[in-house]
């Protein structure tokens, strides 16, 4: 028999009071998000999520990371206040309106000058970063669900051994255990799940963190 325990609002509550200490810019973007943004707000990661990728970054050593999908900004400032004093981030994305949001933000902060943020297809961008030799410790990937294994394939061209993949959305609100759901986007990471499983070149694990983490060690 598993151990498991119902994740209830009350519990997720307490959660982020007693295990996430949030810096007051987090928060101040995760609310600004939830507020104006509606249902799209779901698209940035708790808490929780951000206290996770800051502990890695920070047991791990990482000094650069690379981020597709940005958003509001919320991640790439969480991932930045982890870096070190000579750390660096690059975030990717397509949407100029809502990564203006995340510019306004970042600025607040000295951490923001650790933040390069670039408004192209990220495909097309991480495809010139390999051609350049350009290599990163962590690479974060939270986008466009049909690219999941595309950015995958890219990202193990720009990491060394035991660099670290980090895939968001892979348990999909619990769609990808449910074999009626048959939509695009489930089945697009349904896809991309059975890949990461049978695929040799990683040692993976899922994590159960709000909508499901996967994270990857280059072998």
């Amino acid at each position: 028999m598993f151990k498991d325990i119902e994740n209830s609002a009350e519990l997720q509550q307490y959660l982020f009071k007693f295990g996430v200490n949030e810096h007051p810019l987090q928060t101040e973007i995760r609310e600004y998000t939830e507020k104006n943004l509606g249902n799209a707000a779901t698209m940035q990661i708790s808490p929780d999520q951000g206290a996770f990728l800051q502990f890695i970054i920070k047991s791990s050593n990482i000094q650069n990371c690379l981020e597709i999908g940005t958003f509001t900004g919320y991640s790439a400032l969480t991932m930045a206040l982890a870096l070190p004093e000579n750390g660096s981030i690059i975030s990717l994305d397509i949407d100029k309106k809502n990564t203006d949001i995340a510019k306004k933000y970042w600025n607040k902060h000295s951490v923001g000058k650790k933040i390069d943020f670039i408004l192209a297809p990220a495909l097309e961008t991480m495809d010139e970063f390999v051609n350049l030799d350009k290599t990163f410790d962590l690479i974060f990937i939270d986008a466009d669900k049909k690219n999941y294994k595309n950015y995958f394939l890219r990202s193990l061209e720009l990491t060394e051994k035991d660099g670290i993949i980090i895939i968001d959305n892979t348990l999909w609100k619990g769609k990808v255990a449910d074999k009626s759901a048959n939509d695009d986007k489930t089945n697009s990471i349904k896809e991309f799940n059975t890949f990461i499983r049978d695929f040799k070149g990683t040692e993976n694990m899922i994590l159960p963190i709000a909508d499901g983490m996967t994270i990857c060690r280059k072998l």
